[in-house]
């Protein structure tokens, strides 16, 4: 009897040591491993649209201004005025350069009396030749002080360099204005339009003279307009901060008017090669920074990345990874630190 109750206990000591707790958790394990899949990042050669807005005006718009500042004194059009080559438009308060021009040209007459008197001094030898040089050369600036007032006094008024239609009136009658202040917009009647746009230095060099734009006017909402960069300033502007981009419009024969207002999206031959990875496969992401698994082994470890812009259903990678990671994609918003895996390889 007593053997057989040693024996019993054996037997029991046997099935228990067979069904040890490390035995039980590893089965455990592997029933409870999270399924995922792994891709690897690709690396894509992509073009870069570029956006701006801006005004539609006339490639042909003419801002007219006085080369001399003062008070104005007539303004001879008004706005949508059709006017003719050569037309007076405005003109300044003409007082006081009038009397400049006076006061110059009785300069000129006085340089001229000493010049004369010089001339007999030095034929009757009571005067150096240098006399008479120092005289001639008195007589010439006076004479271009005339010449100058006189340029300045036609520019105290505006004439019409071209026949077309006033667009706009800057000033009016009454107002001082300073030199070259504009005081009008003319159209001259071209067909061509233009719109200017300002881009930030990290879209400047995106665009090149000769590229095509896509132009959106509101006036317009459901017709594209195309559209190609004629012109790129190579300075910043002050006031803006940023570089102007002229396009020059097909305008499709529909009826134009400076001052609409436009969309355009310059379509950028510009390319890069840039590691771009599955949208899905972030866990984590605040603005550049985010967080992805990567597999090492049987492992998920979570490594923090870099990120840029988005396209379509994947998203830039700008520091963090390599072509060789092993990158997490299904079942990753699942996993935690450190945790094993069952890896089913997805190849793309």
């Amino acid at each position: 009897m007593k053997m057989k109750k040693v024996y019993f206990i054996f037997s029991l000591g046997l099935i228990l040591f067979s069904c040890s707790p490390n035995e039980e958790k590893t089965a455990v394990n592997e029933e409870e491993l999270q399924a995922v899949s792994v891709v690897t990042p690709e690396m894509i050669t992509i073009g870069s649209n570029v956006s701006g807005s801006g005004t539609l005006s006339s490639k042909s718009e003419l801002k007219l201004a006085f080369k001399t500042g003062g008070l104005i004194k007539r303004m001879l059009v008004k706005e949508g005025q059709h006017v003719k080559r050569g037309q007076l438009l405005a003109e300044l308060d003409m007082s006081e350069i009038d009397a400049g021009v006076n006061q110059v040209k009785l300069g000129l007459k006085k340089a001229e009396r000493d010049l004369e008197k010089a001339r007999k001094l030095v034929e009757e030898e009571i005067a150096t030749r240098s006399t008479l040089e120092d005289a001639q050369t008195g007589f010439d600036l006076a004479k271009e002080r005339v010449d100058a007032a006189k340029y300045n006094q036609r520019l105290s008024r505006i004439y019409a360099p071209q026949s077309g239609k006033i667009l706009l009136k800057i000033a009016e009658a009454g107002e001082l204005i300073t030199p070259f202040a504009p005081v009008m917009i003319l159209a001259a009647g071209s067909s061509i339009f233009n719109v200017s746009i300002g881009l930030a230095d990290k879209d400047i060099v995106k665009i090149k003279v000769g590229e095509l734009a896509n132009v959106y006017l509101d006036a317009y909402p459901t017709e594209v307009f195309t559209a190609r960069v004629s012109q790129i300033a190579q300075s910043v502007n002050p006031a803006t901060g940023t570089y102007e981009v002229e396009l020059t419009l097909n305008g499709k024969g529909k009826r134009l008017l400076s001052g609409f207002v436009a969309k355009a999206s310059l379509i950028s031959s510009y390319a890069r090669p840039i590691l771009m990875i599955p949208i899905e496969a972030l866990v984590e992401a605040d603005q550049d920074n985010a967080f992805v698994f990567l597999l090492d082994g049987v492992t998920a470890n979570r490594i923090p990345i870099k990120i840029g812009q988005i396209w379509q259903n994947k998203v830039e990678v700008s520091s963090g990874l390599s072509l060789e990671s092993r990158l997490i994609v299904k079942g990753a918003n699942f996993l935690s630190d450190g945790q094993n895996v069952n890896v089913s390889e997805k190849s793309r």
